[in-house]
This record gives structure tokens, C-alpha cells and sequence, in this order.
């Protein structure tokens, strides 16, 4: 039995996009850093696998884009369909100052050349360390009991941990647990009809929600549906009966193979900057419940809450000083990058993603380049997404 504690400046806790990012801008700014993670790698992930373009930018400002783009999948356009009638693209290109396409890659992939890449950066990962209690002693150090007897020590704690919410309750960061969405998904190989396009479908599908083809490579593709409220009707159950009753699957299925199970997870979309940890923690990614409401992507806000969190630490770090002011400036710093967004596309959420109104967005969207655009620009966080009740678009959606 191990009874004396390593020593780190700073232990993350999850080692998934959120975890391994801040592990990397930690390491890479000289900090000793332990990187904890309850599995091994590399592990399977159950997501969309889709990495949106200021996802891309920020693995490109990290160094690591070049090997992700050799694995990854490149897609330039998104179809979105509402029926036979009412389909068209969204070209990547016309996004302002973001990257044109967007990256498939799996998550058993991506996660392990992040992690390996924060360890190339000089963090110590460390697998199969589930925290069994975590405390800081009057002294101020935060002290982490790992299920196996191991113990560290360490000045600060990240957490990372994604939807489960479970330590985060123990601490009494969270009051309780936290409302999550749903989603599923699972994989194909002999797609027919695949291309460099992103398929987005609404028809079939419970709002607001979508279900989706992610090609994930020549005929393969990750299949899937989400719904960003919570539903009584269990994922997994209405993606099977999507894959055997949609006309599109049907059709573009008809001659593929189903490789693994579908599965669900969670999403949290209850961001809040009050829940970004204490004097001596801070959260990132889905952890503090940075998912978008309109797509559910989350690997973007997880790598930039990394580096917004990291930012935090190394000034605080390097000013000498270190105490409850760390916390408030990353509070700030969240709150300004994210408050004033999701609280918008959550209401654009509200608004827009209703029957009736989707089927009504989606046919104008169809006809009008600027309404397309304003569409793409907000899913993708180009564009302040007060855009969408801005009054031309308003009229371009309601009008006559």
C-alpha cells in the first residue's frame, strides 16, 4: 500500500477533450500536472464525433490539428432536411474568421491523441484512478484518495468530468443533480451515398432535437438523434425505430451494417458561471454544463473553457498570489465568453425550434441566402446570436 502522496501543482480530474486541454496548456506553462482518468486509454466515447470549426481552432492553436486531420473525416457543407421537399446545404466556407469544414472523428481517437498530447507536454496521466474522496486540509492543500490506495497532493483541482455530476454533488459544488438531455447513436459501415456533407434531419424527430449522418469515412457513419429537453421517450428506443421506419435511413441504410450498439448518453446544458468551482477548483467543459442548447455540441466549449481556465491559473500563478481572485477571474472570463450566448441560443431554442415554426424556418431558409446564413453563423458561434430576433429575419421566418 502506497502511504506517502505525490506532489503536483495542479490534478485534473478527466482526462476527455476538457480534462487533456487543460492538462496541456497547464503543462506546457511549466506547472507539474497529474492527469487522472477512471479508464484506461484508449476508450470509447459515446458522442456525435463531430468537431465544429472553432473546435478546429483551438486544436490548431494547441499544436495537435495536423494528427487529427489525418485521422479525421473532412465534411465542407451540412444538409438540412425537413422532408423531400424542403432539403439544402449550408456551405462551410461562408463562416467569417473560422475554419470551412468540419472534422469526424471518433471519440476513441480523438481522446487518446489529446491525452497523449497533454502527456507530451509533460503531464503525468494517470488511468484508473476513479477519486474515492477529494479534501483540502487547513493548510491548503487539496488532497485526492484514489480508490486503489494511492494518494497525490496537489495545490489546485480541476474537474472535468463531463455529465456525471457526482463528485461535483459531494462536494456541494452542485445542490443536485442536474437536468440532462438525451441522445444516442451508433455506427454503419457500406453507407450508400456519402460524401463530404453532414446530414441534419428534422422530420421524425421530437423538438426540439435532430437526428444525424456523420460520415466518419469512405461508407461509414455515425448515426444518431437528440432531444435538448427531457424527454419520457428513452433515446436509444427512437433511434432504433428511426433506423427502421425514416424513408431517408431507410433508404441510405438499405444496404449497410450496423457496427456495435446504438447507445445513449447525457447532456447538460445548464451552464452557469456560479457553477465554476471554488478557491481551490475549477470546472470546465460539460462539467459546468457548457453545451450548446441548438446543437449539443460540446467538445468546443470544452477545449476553450480549458484554455480560459488555464489562462486563469498561470496569472494568478505567476503573479505570486493565490486565492479566491483565481476563481473570480475565471468566473468573469466564463461569463463573458458564454453567458450572453447560450442565454440567447437557448431562448433562439424557445423560439424557433417548435412545430410549426421549424417547419416554417426551415421552408423560407430553403429561399432566403441571408436566412442560411444567420442559421449557420449562429450554430456555429460565428455571429452574436442576437442575429436571430434580429427584425429582418424576424420577417424573413413570420412575415407573409
Amino acid at each position: 500500500m502506497q502511504t506517502n502522496s505525490t506532489q503536483y501543482d495542479v490534478a485534473v480530474i478527466g482526462a476527455g477533450p476538457a480534462g487533456s486541454a487543460a492538462a496541456y496548456f497547464l503543462a506546457s506553462g511549466g506547472l507539474h500536472v497529474a492527469l487522472l482518468d477512471k479508464f484506461d486509454f484508449p476508450r470509447d466515447k459515446t458522442c456525435g464525433d463531430g468537431l465544429t470549426p472553432r473546435a478546429i481552432k483551438l486544436l490548431d492553436e494547441m499544436g495537435v490539428l495536423p494528427q487529427v486531420k489525418r485521422d479525421a473525416h473532412h465534411c465542407s457543407t451540412i444538409t438540412l432536411r425537413q422532408s423531400d421537399n424542403v432539403t439544402f446545404q449550408l456551405e462551410l466556407s461562408s463562416l467569417n474568421g473560422l475554419p470551412h469544414d468540419i472534422l469526424i472523428l471518433p471519440r476513441y481517437q480523438l481522446d487518446d491523441i489529446l491525452r497523449r498530447h497533454a502527456v507530451a507536454a509533460g503531464a503525468d496521466f494517470m488511468p484508473k484512478a476513479r477519486v474515492k474522496s477529494l479534501m483540502r486540509t487547513p493548510e491548503g492543500i487539496a488532497h485526492l484518495q484514489i480508490e486503489d490506495d494511492r494518494t497525490l497532493d496537489c495545490k489546485l483541482v480541476i474537474i472535468a468530468t463531463g455529465s456525471n455530476s457526482n463528485l461535483l454533488r459531494e462536494l456541494g459544488l452542485l445542490k443536485k443533480k442536474p437536468p440532462t438531455q438525451l441522445a444516442a447513436r451508433t455506427y454503419f459501415e457500406n453507407v450508400n451515398g456519402l460524401d463530404d456533407t453532414i446530414l441534419l434531419f428534422f422530420d421524425g424527430i421530437e423538438l426540439p432535437g435532430y437526428g444525424w449522418v456523420f460520415p466518419t469515412g469512405p461508407g461509414t457513419a455515425n448515426v444518431g438523434c437528440g432531444v435538448f429537453f427531457d424527454s419520457p421517450h428513452p433515446q436509444p428506443t427512437q433511434l432504433r425505430n428511426l433506423i427502421q421506419e425514416h424513408p431517408y435511413l431507410r433508404h441510405i441504410l438499405r444496404n449497410a451494417r450496423q457496427v456495435g450498439p446504438i447507445k445513449g448518453f447525457p447532456l447538460r446544458t445548464d451552464f452557469s458561471p456560479a457553477h465554476s468551482g471554488n478557491e481551490w477548483i475549477l470546472v470546465v467543459g460539460e462539467a459546468v454544463g457548457l453545451v450548446n442548447p441548438i446543437t449539443g455540441e460540446g467538445i468546443d466549449y470544452a477545449l476553450e473553457s480549458a484554455q480560459l481556465a488555464a489562462r486563469a491559473i498561470l496569472g494568478e500563478w505567476h503573479a505570486g498570489s493565490f486565492s479566491m481572485a483565481l476563481q473570480k477571474r475565471y468566473r468573469a472570463a466564463l461569463a463573458k465568453k458564454y453567458r450572453y450566448q447560450l442565454m440567447l441560443n437557448q431562448l433562439a431554442q424557445q423560439v424557433y425550434f417548435r412545430d410549426g415554426v421549424l417547419d416554417n424556418l426551415l421552408y423560407r431558409a430553403q429561399q432566403k441566402l441571408q436566412l442560411r446564413q444567420a442559421i449557420l453563423d449562429v450554430c456555429f458561434g460565428s455571429v452574436n446570436p442576437a442575429v436571430m430576433f434580429a427584425p429582418r429575419i424576424l420577417w424573413d421566418v413570420f412575415g407573409p
